[in-house]
């Protein structure tokens, strides 16, 4: 193989591609998703814990508590990071 040969499949290899670029976008979007997940879900259990706490004072179980603080703070969770993404997404279009 001549260096020429070389330097074209090298050249080749290191171009970017649409599909190479498509594949790492869909990861990126993976990868933001899993870290939404992530963060919702410890606040979750942080929300779980003070559910928890907060049915002592209530007059309701210790695990309707846990419940309650659970799926509150998630959605609250949910939607704060909705509300951060779109708000970067409108500072930064590009």
């Amino acid at each position: 193989m001549t260096p020429s040969q070389a330097d074209a499949i090298a050249q080749a290899i290191l171009r970017p591609d649409d599909k190479r670029e498509a594949v790492q976008q869909r990861q990126r979007a993976q990868a933001q998703h899993l870290a939404r997940q992530r963060v919702a879900a410890a606040v979750s259990l942080v929300g779980m814990a003070l559910g928890a706490a907060a049915a002592i004072w209530l007059p309701m179980a210790y695990a309707q508590g846990m419940l309650v603080g659970g799926a509150l703070s998630f959605l609250l969770a949910h939607l704060g990071l909705a509300w951060r993404e779109r708000r970067r997404a409108v500072r930064s279009p590009a």
